[in-house]
């Protein structure tokens, strides 16, 4: 993960907009992860006043995503990931009680706390 010094000002301003430590903790381990990804090339970035994290894959398309909220992270399935195939919606809406599709048919989990990121991540295959 490349960054700037205007993404770093980005990640601390994120940081404190986040209202519950846990959700923090948990934002702060996403990032960390992600910045140890090879596969994925991943950009800070806002509209408006959202705060959206996005992870690329190597032909250039967004697979996931999560959104910062003041109490959780919202984590996106993105569409090229929903229509591979490649998660199952019956296990992650067994993993993510919050799980939920969007009007795009993407998949949506809320991550409150590092124990969810650690859920998720195994789950993608991102660690061990």
């Amino acid at each position: 993960m490349n960054t700037t010094d205007q993404d770093i000002e980005l990640f601390a301003n994120w940081s404190e907009y986040i209202k519950d430590n846990q959700v923090r903790s948990a934002f702060w381990y996403l990032i960390g992860v992600a910045a140890c990804l090879r596969r994925f090339e991943c950009k800070i970035c806002c509209k408006g006043e959202v705060r959206d994290f996005r992870f690329f894959d190597s032909s250039g398309e967004q697979s996931f995503s999560f959104i910062t909220n003041q109490k959780w992270l919202l984590f996106y399935f993105r569409l090229p990931v929903v229509r591979s195939s490649s998660y199952s919606k019956d296990r992650i809406s067994s993993l993510f009680k919050s799980s939920s599709e969007n009007p795009a048919g993407e998949r949506t989990i809320k991550l409150t706390s590092g124990t969810d990121v650690d859920r998720l991540i195994k789950y993608l295959g991102w660690i061990e």
